[in-house]
């Protein structure tokens, strides 16, 4: 309790984050809720998604409430509230994009909404993943405000377009066999498919430090971020690829939960590269 006796407006700093957070997680709950009404009273598809959404806001939120505080509560409370209704907005709006221009032979909410969890895992892994690139845009700011939301916007831009290639690519490389698995609602096919998407944000993120170091230089740290993610994603799928060939059976071979294990593999190269790069 040192730290508590030595500054003890750090209990009023940590409590007005506390309510801020309350406050927008509630928010982004009823929200989807709305967005994705269910036919069903308790249905588990809406539910993940819901939940999916719920933990993109939560991550991030930890962008803009690590690192030091404000000079004032208002301050701290503006800023908090401020930056997660902006990520209350591009969340949806990314998810949004990924039904609408993404993915357009699908309807992926209504899918949800008639209990099709292939979809609504999809929906969530995209709302994970864009959460992964604005936390790290959002670590830019630190409390430059004004930088923090051309960062923000900037790292939703990105996102997009990157998760969007990400999953044009996947959709050439299995001839569509996505859209035939969220028809399906292939539990098994989805969950590898929506770690790899997780993975490839978790790439695009790391090359968010390029960016960083050149905070002081805006035009040339969005070409420094622009550059490295896509040199980031490339990479990722190569050496994903690569992994699962070598270590993994051919695929006619059978194996139990082979695409929950290929998943794994996707989703621990989100983790090593950027740690490698860094």
């Amino acid at each position: 309790m040192n730290w508590l006796v030595s500054d003890p407006s750090y209990a009023l700093f940590l409590v007005v984050d506390l309510i801020a957070i309350f406050t927008l997680v509630a928010a982004m709950r009823w929200l989807s809720r709305f967005l994705v009404k269910p036919t069903a009273q308790h249905s588990e598809a809406s539910n993940i998604e819901n939940a999916s959404a719920v933990i993109a806001l939560m991550l991030a939120l930890t962008g803009v409430t690590s690192g030091e505080f404000s000079l004032t509560l208002w301050d701290e409370w503006l800023l908090v509230t401020t930056y997660g209704l902006l990520a209350i907005v591009l969340l949806r709006l990314g998810a949004w994009t990924q039904d609408k221009v993404v993915l357009p032979t699908l309807d992926l909410s209504v899918a949800t909404q008639h209990g099709n969890i292939a979809a609504a895992y999809i929906t969530g892994a995209h709302l994970i993943g864009t959460a992964i690139v604005i936390r790290a845009s959002m670590e830019w700011s630190s409390q430059d405000a004004n930088l923090g939301i051309y960062a923000l916007l900037l790292g939703f831009v990105l996102s997009q377009c990157l998760l969007a290639l990400e999953t044009r690519l996947r959709l050439i490389w299995t001839s569509g066999g996505l859209l035939k698995s969220i028809r399906e609602s292939n539990k098994a096919s989805i969950i590898k498919a929506a770690l790899q998407h997780i993975g490839a944000a978790m790439a695009i993120s790391g090359s968010a430090h390029f960016a960083s170091d050149l905070d002081t230089q805006w035009q040339l740290a969005v070409v420094a971020w622009l550059v490295s993610s896509v040199v980031f994603l490339l990479a990722y799928l190569a050496l994903a690829e690569l992994c699962l060939r070598i270590i993994l059976p051919k695929d006619e071979a059978y194996e139990g939960g082979r695409a929950a294990l290929e998943g794994a593999i996707y989703l621990g190269w989100g983790f090593l590269l950027p740690a490698l790069a860094s």
